[in-house]
């Protein structure tokens, strides 16, 4: 029963979602750098339900302090003392969580319990959202039988570690990072992409990395404006960059192959390696001058590594790449349809971080956290009926153990809670680090159903299997016996035992007190049953039927 009302809640969110279109460009005036605004609340005296917002933005779900003192970093308490400012400068600094290839544990595995106990809660926010940008997947790195180490698991703990090393600086860095990683280099074909056969005769390059940087690493399709809309001509949408410019990015980027001693004769591979960047091999290099994008040429007889850099600087100062770009990160952190000024403000930020640098993530990250739209008790009341995204599979498990003062338990033996993290994500069609193409687990432009012209990205992957999982996923968090057994820890005597005051309780903490009367009746009314059993049971039931409601799988 408990089951069929719950999934019967959550079908809704397929039907909540707005028929308005998309929200006008009705918010105040974007924040040029250095100056300072009007705000929905002080920066540095977060009201509680701000604090708990910034916190489902800048981590892996609020958590409240219990009686710790001091505060940890990561909780509503902290933030509330030394406000936003100086919460986001605090997770700047914080140590750095890693990952380890070679481990008992699988990625998967560590990814989880790194976003439950980790320090640097917004690195790894960040960084999540960077790898569904710059996609490279477990799945595309094969494994190489004749040698001892795991190669997939090898090469993508490298590939998250450069992520979350890169999360705040520089972009244009870490698109050369990216480039030259040997994971993209096996995942995309830039490894070993010759532009000669043995016998000296030419050959077309391989395309593939070249077509995906530039279509969803950098720029997209379509050329936009800078507050992300498209340019329109007569109507109709401009293209980026043509086929051609694919083949001549192709070439000019041919020539690298994995990290060894000397670089292979001409038109020959070097074998796989993940313990360092690519390294540049001239000799199958093309060194021809080529035509990039806005009417820019490589240098005519330069070699690969020259020519690498001539590609990365056209792309990174052509005008699509910050909104194509910021757009996205303020999607994964804040909401799926962010206004236009809010995504030409953060696109202000990108190109000027206020010491004319461009690219400096660290302040577009910044900027977008403390946004008007995204600070506040709740969003502008003009945009409350669009703003917000649905909870991803794995935001969707880590802010219920998070609310639930949840700890992953790794002492006893052989169990493995982070793989039950792991395991409950890809049911609900997550499977971290393992996006089933480089379109990462859900493309950035998908439509919310029904929405009216809204984006919807992570409804892309939501259907009848996927909903009901996460019904059964958080029953089997709340109600088996056999999730504690596998280390996965909650306390629920975090919880009021007063039916009135456990609604209210769930209320304040887990909708920042948004809650409907609907839903509190609804709630009020189950708990309230003979039927709902002892207080723990009741306890687990308020959890259940809020945290699979339409209010909490919005995050707003």
């Amino acid at each position: 029963m408990i089951r069929r009302l719950t999934l019967s809640l959550l079908v809704c969110t397929l039907a909540c979602v707005p028929e308005e279109g998309p929200p006008g460009p009705d918010t105040p005036p974007p924040e040029t750098p250095g100056q300072q605004t009007q705000r929905a609340e002080p920066l540095d005296t977060p009201s509680e339900p701000n604090a708990l917002r910034f916190l489902e933005q800048a981590t892996f779900g609020p958590r409240l302090a219990h009686g710790v003192t001091p505060p940890p970093g990561d909780s509503v308490e902290h933030i509330m003392a030394v406000g936003i400012r100086q919460a986001i400068t605090e997770q700047f600094a914080a140590p750095r969580s890693t990952f380890d290839g070679l481990a008992t544990p699988d990625l998967g595995s560590q990814f989880f319990h790194h976003a439950i106990h980790g320090q640097d809660q917004l690195r790894q926010r960040v960084a999540f959202a960077l790898s569904q940008v710059l996609v490279v997947s477990q799945n595309g790195i094969p494994n190489i039988i004749s040698t001892p180490e795991p190669e997939p698991r090898v090469a993508m703990a490298s590939y998250l570690n450069l992520l979350n090393q890169r999360a705040f600086g520089d972009f244009r860095q870490l698109m050369e990072d990216v480039t030259l990683h040997p994971a993209m280099g096996t995942y995309l074909d830039l490894a070993n992409n010759k532009a000669f056969k043995p016998n000296g005769q030419p050959i077309a390059p391989n395309e593939n990395y070249a077509r995906e940087l530039l279509q969803l690493f950098t720029l997209g399709l379509y050329q936009l404006q800078e507050n992300g809309e498209p340019v329109l001509v007569a109507g109709e949408k401009v293209p980026v960059y043509t086929e051609a410019h694919v083949q001549a990015f192709a070439h000019t980027l041919s020539g690298w192959t994995y990290a060894a001693p000397t670089c292979p004769a001409l038109g020959r591979s070097n074998p796989a390696t993940y313990t360092a960047p690519m390294m540049d091999c001239d000799v199958n290099h093309d060194r021809t001058s080529r035509e990039l994008l806005r009417g820019v040429w490589t240098t005519p007889g330069a070699g690969a590594r020259q020519h690498m850099e001539e590609a990365l600087d056209n792309i990174f100062n052509d005008p699509n790449l910050p909104p194509f770009l910021c757009k996205q990160l303020i999607q994964h952190l804040v909401t799926s349809n962010p206004s236009q000024a809010y995504v030409q403000d953060i696109v202000n930020a990108f190109k000027d971080n206020g010491s004319g640098k461009r690219g400096d993530l660290r302040t577009v990250i910044r900027r977008i956290l403390q946004h008007d739209e995204a600070r506040g008790a709740t969003p502008p009341a003009s945009q409350l009926a669009t703003f917000g995204h649905l909870r991803p599979p794995a935001l969707h498990v880590t802010t219920l153990v998070r609310g639930l003062n949840g700890t992953l338990d790794t002492l006893g033996g052989t169990q493995d809670p982070g793989a039950l993290l792991s395991d409950w994500s890809q049911d609900m069609g997550q499977h971290v680090p393992r996006a089933p193409s480089v379109f990462s687990y859900y493309p950035p432009g998908a439509p919310a159903p029904g929405g009216g012209g809204l984006l919807g990205p992570e409804f892309a992957i939501l259907d009848t299997a996927t909903v009901t999982a996460r019904a059964n996923v958080t029953h089997d968090l709340l109600f088996r016996a056999t999730t504690a057994t596998r280390g996965v820890l909650v306390d629920l005597d975090i919880l009021p035992s007063a039916s009135a005051d456990l609604v209210q309780w769930l209320d304040r903490y887990w909708l920042h007190g948004t809650m409907s009367e609907d839903l509190h009746d609804v709630v009020l009314n189950a708990i309230s049953h003979p039927d709902a059993g002892d207080l723990t049971r009741r306890k687990r039931l308020a959890v259940y039927l809020t945290s699979l409601s339409p209010e909490f799988q919005i995050q707003r």
